[in-house]
C-alpha cells in the first residue's frame, strides 16, 4: 500500500497520497475524505505533487469525491498535477467536477510540512466493488466516457451478480 499523508486545516483537509494513483490507493483516500467530509470538513485539497500516474479507478474515486463534496456544498481541490495527470483529468473531463489548481507555493509548503502519515492497514477491502463504483463514476462526469470504459463496466457487473 502506498503511503497517505493528510493534515486538517480548519474545515480543509489535505490528502497527499505517494506513488502511483490505482484501485489499490483509492479506497483508503475515499474513505479518509468521505469520512472527513461527512464531519466538519467541507473541501478537500489533494496534492498529486508525489503521485505518478493515476488509472481510471483513481480517477473515478476523485469524481466521486467531487459529488460528494458538491452535495455538502463544498470542493475537491486538486494541486501538484503536472503533465500527464492534469492530461488525463482532463481527457476524462475531471475538470468540470474538480478545481484543479496551483495555490500559492508558499501556502503549498505550509500545508506540505504539517502532513501525517495515515494509517491504511486497517481499511476493509471491497476491491471490486470499489472499481465499479469508481468507473460508474467517470461514466456520470461526462457521457463520452460511457464507451471508453463500456466494456470494464460489463465485466465488473457480471462479477458483481455473480457473488
Amino acid at each position: 500500500m502506498n503511503p497517505l499523508y493528510a493534515a486538517q486545516h480548519g474545515s480543509e483537509l489535505w490528502l497527499r497520497p505517494e506513488g502511483k494513483g490505482t484501485f489499490q490507493s483509492s479506497p483508503a483516500i475515499q474513505e479518509v475524505a468521505t469520512a472527513a467530509l461527512k464531519c466538519e470538513v467541507n473541501g478537500v485539497t489533494i496534492d498529486l505533487s508525489t503521485t505518478q500516474g493515476m488509472d481510471s479507478t483513481f480517477m473515478g474515486m476523485l469524481a466521486g469525491l467531487a459529488k460528494v463534496a458538491r452535495k455538502k456544498g463544498g470542493r475537491i481541490r486538486i494541486v501538484g498535477a503536472k503533465g500527464q495527470n492534469e492530461a488525463s483529468l482532463e481527457e476524462l473531463g475531471l475538470d468540470v467536477l474538480l478545481e484543479i489548481s496551483e495555490s500559492n507555493p508558499d501556502d503549498l509548503e505550509l500545508r506540505r510540512e504539517e502532513l501525517a502519515l495515515v494509517d491504511t492497514e486497517a481499511m476493509g477491502p471491497g476491491q471490486e466493488d470499489h472499481i465499479l463504483e469508481c468507473h460508474e463514476n467517470l461514466c456520470e462526469a461526462d457521457g463520452r466516457n460511457k464507451k471508453t470504459f463500456k466494456a470494464v463496466l460489463e465485466v465488473l457487473r457480471q462479477s458483481a451478480a455473480t457473488t
